[in-house]
């Protein structure tokens, strides 16, 4: 197995847990008004949590923090913002995307 194939199967299982943790830790979106986002921003919000929740992590040591400087890379922490630019300029007549980020940029990890 290679490694950038491990890496997409980690995130990728990652993503899937993160998801019923992303849908409960945000009650200002419904699961109804979630369902109905652009496959897109409900990617990025699940990236948003997970870069969220990383950059409030302390690194108490050095292994601790190669695990948190890691995460933060795989998830494309670094772009998180420009990315949230972008899908509020091509989404930004869609209030309930609008609202997703909003509540996203807020939320804690």
């Amino acid at each position: 197995m290679t490694r950038s194939w491990t890496a997409a199967v980690l995130l990728s299982a990652l993503m899937l847990v993160q998801r019923p943790a992303l849908a409960q830790a945000d009650p200002a979106i419904s699961p109804a008004e979630r369902k109905s986002l652009p496959a897109e921003v409900v990617t990025y919000l699940e990236r948003r949590r997970g870069c969220n929740h990383w950059s409030g992590e302390e690194a108490y040591d050095a292994p601790r923090g190669r695990q948190i400087a890691a995460a933060v890379e795989r998830l494309g922490c670094d772009a998180v913002e420009a990315d949230e630019t972008r899908l509020r300029q091509r989404y930004g007549r869609n209030p309930a995307v609008l609202k997703a980020l909003d509540a996203a940029a807020h939320a804690d990890g």
